[in-house]
Order: structure tokens, then sequence, then C-alpha cells
């Protein structure tokens, strides 16, 4: 071979990177025989000449291999560096299952360090039961060769507490397609699952007692009413309240009262079945949930029954049981409502539960009571005359009445104002049906303001005719009113927008309203008194008064309640009481006027026991204006 020849030959031995670094110039030229070299001094020449170029190109070529190398290791140690930051815990591993790579969070969450890792597989590290799973989960990928999305539990090495990871596992493939390994990536979640339970618990359960609340009480009760209307089996909702708990917050405190719901929620629990659910609405109301009680009514209504005795029996135990405090009994009112027919909704069956619990309390307490549809049109009969007493005011369906009292010779010394309601449809309502529900939603107070008012303005009107100018009229006032803090100031301005003489308007208040608050009450009747308005006692006899109260306050007169005066005839008890409270009367200085008197009979009885004013049917029913100034015309007699 040619020196030529084996230049080229060696050439094109070597890598594209050592040829790419020569002179090809020169290996053509001699290629083509330009260079003028003999055989012999051809070969050295070119030796001499291509020995230094060689040994430049394989460096260069070792050098480039030593820059590739150093990148490709750069570029592993940044990839481990970043995958080791990652808050999460990313592994490798072989298709026999032994950990091929992991990284930093690996590592620290099993425990031990990573040479200690590799090549292990689960079993050598974690507990049997805990291995398992998360080879099922392995097992999955490698054999479906899909991603596999799944929570699995982890023990931390710092203790035995077992961490929630949310682990996502791919598969990993060869070249020719077959699974080699499986790549790992897992997340704690134990702190968000934290949250999220915690969450969870603040929407759906009570804090106080952890029971769960209204919002989880109806999801599940929309659950049961559609179970029922398609297996048509009956269920139970049962309101349970109890019994004057408020006794309870006022004279122990709000501590007490909470350990007291703690205590009876957990009492209750012992007696509820795992697949019922018991709540608490609020305050002191729990409500139990009962399902599948059967296709026939009665045999449901007796098990609910059994259950709601129970229930009671556990209250009365939870106070008694409970410790370091002075025994208090506390009781509860219960009332139950069954449904399974396909009219039940979640809105019936709360309403009528309620219904019955409040028939139970209105029984006197520590009892229970079913619904039935008479309790529901009563009801309903009462919100709707509720709503139409919204109305009344604005549509000016109210008035008053009056009814006469008279001295012992029967002369007409004044009149009580008594509020009628004539209603468009329902004629006159009687005070008795609308006064409660006026008290309980606070419209006591523009309309027993509207009574004042128009009684005022009556005064004033009677004031200009003789007959009538020295009348008084009396005027029933709520206790709601009476606590308002403007209500000296309301009564000012009825007296001076309508000119009334305030030494004719008597204010009558109840014996409860001057046991609520006996120096709130005192200071505003004092102060009321100083405008000249006198102040009666009605139905005095009925409540609870102390006679020290009596003494104390500014009263001009005591009214006797009708149910002892129509008993004074017949009743040895009835006239006891009656005689008694004249003669107190009369030593306090206060005059007694006997209300309901109906007869000539007790008329005459009441006069021999020396009562100076009377009122009742005996001397005339309650009259509109008109037809009491007609009435007064004829009867009043001069004094």
């Amino acid at each position: 071979m040619s020196n030529t020849g084996w230049l080229v030959s060696m050439c094109r031995t070597a890598s594209a990177g050592a040829v790419a670094g020569l002179p090809m110039a020169v290996f053509a030229a001699a290629g083509n025989g330009e260079l003028p070299l003999s055989p012999g001094w051809g070969g050295l020449a070119l030796t001499v000449v291509l020995v230094p170029v060689l040994i430049v190109a394989g460096l260069a070529y070792r050098r480039r291999l030593t820059k590739e190398a150093e990148r490709l290791r750069a570029g592993r140690e940044e990839l481990a560096t970043i995958l080791d930051s990652v808050d999460a815990c990313i592994y490798v591993k072989s298709a026999d299952l032994r950990y091929q790579y992991i990284n930093h969070k690996t590592a620290q969450s099993i425990g031990l360090p990573v040479d200690s890792i590799l090549g292990k597989t689960d079993f050598d590290l974690f507990d049997t039961n805990m291995a398992a799973d998360l080879r099922f989960n392995d097992q999955r990928v490698l054999q479906q060769g899909e991603k596999v999305v799944a929570e699995e539990g982890h023990v931390l090495a710092t203790g035995d507490t077992i961490r929630t990871y949310l682990s996502i596992k791919l598969p990993l493939h060869a070249a020719d397609g077959s699974i080699r390994a499986l790549c790992g990536i897992s997340t704690d979640v134990t702190e968000y699952r934290d949250i999220q339970e915690s969450k969870y618990r603040l929407t759906y359960y009570d804090p106080l007692t952890g029971l769960p609340n209204r919002r989880l009480l109806l999801d599940r009760l929309g659950m049961v009413v559609k179970g029922t209307r398609r297996s048509e089996r009956y269920a139970a909702l049962l309101f349970i309240d109890l019994d004057d708990f408020k006794v309870v917050n006022e004279t122990q405190g709000l501590y007490s009262g909470d350990r007291l719901l703690s205590r009876v929620a957990r009492c209750l629990e012992e007696v509820v079945r795992e697949s019922d659910t018991l709540a608490r609405l609020g305050a002191d109301e729990f409500v139990l949930l009962i399902h599948d009680l059967g296709l026939d009514v009665e045999q449901a209504a007796h098990a609910a029954e059994r259950v709601a005795e129970k229930l009671l029996s556990q209250i009365v135990n939870a106070r008694a049981e409970e410790d370091r405090l002075p025994t208090l009994p506390i009781t509860a009112s219960i009332g139950i409502t069954l449904f399974a027919d396909g009219d039940a909704n979640v809105e019936t069956a709360m309403r009528q539960a309620d219904i019955a619990l409040q028939q139970a309390k209105a029984a006197g307490g520590n009892t229970l009571r079913f619904f039935n549809a008479e309790m529901q049109a009563d009801v309903m009969e009462r919100v709707s005359l509720e709503a139409d007493l919204h109305q009344a005011l604005a549509r000016d369906e109210l008035c008053l009445h009056y009814q006469v009292q008279v001295d012992s010779r029967a002369s007409v010394i004044g009149v009580e104002a008594l509020i009628r309601w004539n209603h468009p449809k329902r004629g006159l309502v009687p005070p008795m049906l609308f006064i409660p529900l006026a008290e309980k939603n606070r419209l006591i107070l523009p309309i027993g303001y509207w009574v004042l008012e128009t009684a005022c303005r009556q005064l004033a009107e009677w004031a200009k005719e003789r007959d009538t100018e020295s009348l008084y009229i009396a005027v029933n006032v709520s206790s709601v009113q009476f606590h308002q803090t403007d209500f000296v100031a309301r009564v000012q301005h009825a007296l001076e927008v309508t000119g009334a003489d305030p030494a004719r308007l008597v204010l009558e208040v109840t014996e409860s309203l001057l046991m609520e608050d006996p120096q709130w009450v005192r200071e505003i009747m004092l102060r009321l008194s100083k405008l000249g308005i006198r102040f009666a006692l009605d139905d005095f006899g009925t409540g609870f008064s102390s006679l020290n109260y009596l003494k104390r306050l500014p009263l001009h007169g005591l009214k006797i309640d009708k149910s002892f005066v129509n008993g004074v005839l017949e009743d040895p008890v009835d006239a006891a009481i009656v005689n008694t409270t004249i003669t107190l009367a009369e030593s306090l200085g206060l005059e007694v006027t006997a209300e309901g008197v109906e007869s000539e009979a007790q008329h005459r009885w009441l006069l021999e026991h020396g009562c100076q004013v009377f009122q009742g049917y005996y001397f005339g029913r309650p009259q509109a204006r008109d037809n009491l100034k007609l009435m007064l015309a004829e009867s009043f007699i001069p004094t």
C-alpha cells in the first residue's frame, strides 16, 4: 500500500470528529499525486506532517467527549436537585417492585438513607398490611399498563401516625413496548384532608354536642322522605325540647347550661340506633329521625312512642347524674309525626313535628304528643290570623269598644277601653284570639300605642260635654309596651297631641308585670304618676304579687278578677278571697273594682262587703263609641 493510501485508510477509520479536524486539502493533494515526494521520503514526510495533526485531532475529540459527559452529569445533578426540592415523594420501581430511584422526600418519609432503600421492596420497609396495600396498586400498573391514582397510608419514621398520601403511578415502557418499571409520585395530603374534615364537621355538625346540625338533618330527612315514598314504610320525626332550660342558664350560668346540653346529647345517643339520626337544631332543641318502622301505622306509632318514652327518661337521668351541680329537675317535651305517604316532604314533616311539640309543651311538659290533622288546621288558622293581623292597622280594621264602670249608686264614672278587630271576613275577632299573637310577634307595640292615642282622643272629646267630662278611661298596658325605654315619652306624646287630661287616664297593669322587674316598673309608674295618670292592678288574685310591692307602688285601685266574682254566692273560698281583697284594699287606701258582675245578687253581695266600683254585663256590655253615647245619655246620673 502506498503512503497516500495508508493515510487515507487511517483517516477513514478515525471518528467523524477527528477527521473534521484534519487539513483535508493535504490529503487530497497527496492522493492526486500533486505532492512531489518520492516513495521513501514521501511516507516520512507524511508521517512528520500528519502525526501532530492526528494527535491534535484525538485530543480535541477527547475534550469533546469529556464536555458531553460533564454536561450529562450536570444535567443529572440538576434533575436530582429539582426532584429533591419537590415536596412530593418521587420514586422508580423495577418490574420486581424494588426501588431503583428515590428522591430526598421519599427517603425522609420512609426514614432511612437512600442507600438503605435502593434495591429494597415495600415488604422490607413497611409492615405487612401496608406493604400489601402498596403492592396491590403497583401490580395494577404493571399488569394493566395504565395510570393508577389512589390514596395510600404511610407511617412516618418520626412516629406511628399514619399519613395519607395521594399517589399517581405510571408505567415505564421499554423500546419493545414492554413495561420495564413504574414511576410513582406521592403527595402528603394529610393536612388537606384534616382541613376538609374540619370544614365538613363545621358545616354539618354541632360544635358543642358533636351531633349532626340542622343542615345535615335536613339532608338525611330528604333522603328518608324519598325512601318512604318508594317503599311505603313508615318513618318518624321527633322534636325534643327541654322544659324551662333557660332557668339553668339564668341560675347557674351558660357554662353549666352547655355542660347539661352535652350530657343530654350523650344520654340520648345511648338509646338511639346507629342507623337513625339524632341532631341538635340549636339552643335546647334536639331532633331524632327514625326510619324503617314498618308498613303498619299502629306498629310504627307504638315503636316511636317507646323510643320517645326512653328519651324522656334519659333526659331526667342526665340531670341527676351531672357532677358537682345542685339537683335541679330537667324534663322535656316531645312532638312526633309519622310519614310514609306520597305527599310527605321535608317542610311538612318539620312543621308537623313542631306543631306536636307545641301541643306537648302546652300540656305542661315532660310528655309527648303525636301530630294530627286537627292540630294542623288550628295552626294554619292561627298563621292566617297572624298574617291578617299585620295588615289590620293599615286597613283601619281595629276599633275600641267601651264597657262602663259604675259606683255604688250605679252611676257611670268611667269606662274600660277594649280593643276589637273587625275583620272583613271573620267579623269581630275576640281579643283573646289575637292579643297573644300580637304580643308574640311584638305587633302589640304599634297596636298598644294606637289604643292609647285613640282612648286619649276620646277623653278629649268627652271633656267638651258636661255629661261626660268627668269620665275616665281605663286602658290595658302590655308588659311588652311597659318595658320599652320610650314608653313614658309615648304616653306623654299621646296626651299632648290629643289634649287629654292625664287625670282621666287610668293604666291597668297585671301582677306578672310587677314581678318581672319591680324596681324598673316602680320607677316608670312614679314618672307617669307625676303627670297625673292613675294605675289599677288588673286581675288581682290570679298572680303572685308581693304585698310589699303593692305598698311601694303608686297604685290607685285593684280589680278583682271575674273568676272569683262569679263564685261569691256558691263557693265559700271565692267569697273569702273577694272579702279579703276588699279588706286589704281598704287598708292600703286602694279603690276596689269588681269585674264580671252579671247579676243583681252578685252586685248586692259585693255592696254589702264594701266593694266600691263595679263592671260587668249586669251594667252593660262593651259598646262601640256611638252606641255608648246613647247609653250614657239615657242612664247617666250626675254626681
